[in-house]
């Protein structure tokens, strides 16, 4: 280690006179330095690389702090002062390290949560992994975005406390209301208090969000509530939270994707040609193409996710139709670790079941519409 030290002050002396190459290069190979001799640095020389990174780092612009964070934020043993002072940096710096590192422990993590704003609070929910202290440090400091975040986190654990504040804030968002339906680690008492697939409300949102298109959306006319529905409510849920389904309802056939189609819809969503896949991904729906491009473009995340699940296309062709999405749309996902993870978990029973309650709905406002237009043109 003599001569990785000697090699280290020099590089030292190099950053501080600014002769010869740019801080952004001269960091690159300190980073190089630590992590080629990590297995022989002693207490000592790890505080030395750490000191010397920190203050590299934070002599250079926001930039060149935000591509080592991105560089060391999935390593072991980056130095702690290091990471902890990035996590605490703007968000752009902040965001890797907050949302990957798996250095920072639970006590760092809280220390960093009580100093931070609300953008890092949501990276910091985006951890595959977070203990109990943690989600209720963070439901405590963030807003619904936060708990939303940790909702759909499926490496999120909670608190009993926890658990109650998640299904509190989630009466009021139907896509909260989603994520935690996919939660495997809820128990049925939660789910049956939430009662988010007895309500007719989230049923409605859901359908609404996931498969219509603006010219087939019923809109509640000014001054004249719509008649309830009855039969569009399911019934009594089952221990499970599951809605009981009507007695003359069946399941209905599925559609048999063939590979050669699902091949052809996965090239084009990854060939980024938005016409050949709305083509291949109606013969394989029976969707129209306006729909679908609502569904993609449009809705959010989980139509996408319910009606890939729904006709049993594979992980892969749902990631490349999500590419598509946030190429077009220009709005990335910040978790789609997550979103796969959910998207594995979902059954294409219960995908088929959101479909089905969908159709139902549509055809029942659309009957009454027709009613309605009926009674007004005979008034007349």
């Amino acid at each position: 280690m003599l001569q990785t030290r000697k090699c280290l002050d020099e590089i030292d002396d190099l950053f501080q006179s600014r002769s010869g190459e740019s801080g952004t290069e001269l960091i690159d190979r300190v980073v190089d330095l630590y992590f080629m001799t990590a297995d022989r640095q002693s207490v000592e020389d790890q505080d030395t690389f750490g000191d010397v990174m920190t203050r590299m780092a934070f002599a250079g612009d926001t930039l060149t702090r935000a591509r080592l964070a991105e560089r060391i934020s999935r390593a072991g043993g980056v130095p702690r002062e290091l990471l902890q002072r990035l996590a605490c940096d703007e968000i752009i710096v902040a965001r890797p390290v907050l949302q990957y590192s798996p250095c920072l422990r639970d006590g760092e993590l809280m220390s960093i949560i009580g100093q931070v704003e609300e953008d890092h609070l949501i990276a910091t929910a985006h951890r595959r992994n977070l203990t109990p202290p943690v989600t209720d440090l963070l439901m405590e400091r963030g807003g619904e975005q936060v708990l939303a975040t940790m909702a759909g986190n499926m490496g999120a654990q909670f608190s009993p406390e926890g658990l109650t504040r998640l299904t509190e804030v989630a009466q009021k968002s139907s896509e909260m209301q989603f994520a935690l339906s996919l939660r495997p680690d809820l128990a049925p008492s939660p789910l049956t208090r939430l009662k988010r697939l007895a309500e007719a409300g989230f049923w409605q949102g859901v359908a609404e969000s996931f498969l219509m298109t603006e010219e087939n959306r019923v809109a509640d006319k000014p001054g004249k509530p719509k008649p309830p529905a009855p039969r569009a409510i399911p019934r009594d849920p089952d221990p499970s939270g599951q809605p009981a389904e009507d007695p003359d309802e069946t399941v209905p056939a599925d559609r048999q994707v063939t590979p050669t189609d699902e091949k052809a819809l996965f090239d084009a969503a990854r060939a980024g040609n938005i016409e050949e896949t709305l083509e291949h991904f109606s013969k394989i729906t029976q969707l129209n193409e306006t729909m679908l491009e609502h569904c993609l473009f449009e809705a959010h995340i989980p139509a996408l996710m319910v009606l890939c699940k729904a006709h049993g296309l594979a992980p892969g062709t749902f990631t490349a139709l999500l590419q598509l999405k946030e190429s077009h749309t220009r709005q990335p996902s910040n978790d789609t670790a997550g979103l796969m993870r959910r998207y594995d978990g979902m059954t294409r029973e219960t995908a088929q079941r959101i479909i089905r309650f969908s159709d139902k709905r549509r055809m029942l406002d659309e009957a009454e519409d027709a009613m309605e237009r009926e009674g007004d043109a005979s008034g007349h």
